[in-house]
């Protein structure tokens, strides 16, 4: 197989299994490939800022693990995965989030989504 080729049916891929959808107050949401524990699809949402965009799970993933936010060592241990992984963690919310400028909204989609997968398995 060339490479071209190889390129150009990747890029075809990850068309067919993402989708973005545009929401209220500037906010895009990105359906990722990507399938957490659960086995349901990983979220990322993206909102445009003054000059920058913040790109955050707008704190589902830990929800889906303890909704009533009883297990504060899973808390604990997202929040230090998330921040030695170059985000932020708002503990107020439980959200994961990084602010990047707009070259890099892709990558910070891509690692956040695969951040959220390697929490899932934490519950």
């Amino acid at each position: 197989m060339d490479l071209e080729k190889l390129m150009d049916e990747t890029q075809q891929w990850v068309l067919r299994n993402m989708d973005v959808l545009s929401m209220p107050d500037n906010t895009i949401e990105v359906a990722t490939f990507q399938i957490d524990s659960f086995g349901d699809t990983i979220y990322c949402f993206v909102e445009e800022k003054d000059g920058y965009y913040r790109v955050s799970d707008d704190g589902r993933m830990l929800f889906k693990l303890d909704p009533g936010q009883t297990n504060q060592e899973l808390y604990e241990t997202a929040a230090e995965i998330a921040v030695n992984s170059g985000y932020y963690f708002d503990e107020d919310v439980c959200e994961i989030y990084a602010e990047v400028e707009e070259d890099d909204v892709a990558n910070a989609v891509m690692r956040l989504a695969q951040l959220q997968l390697a929490i899932s398995y934490l519950g």
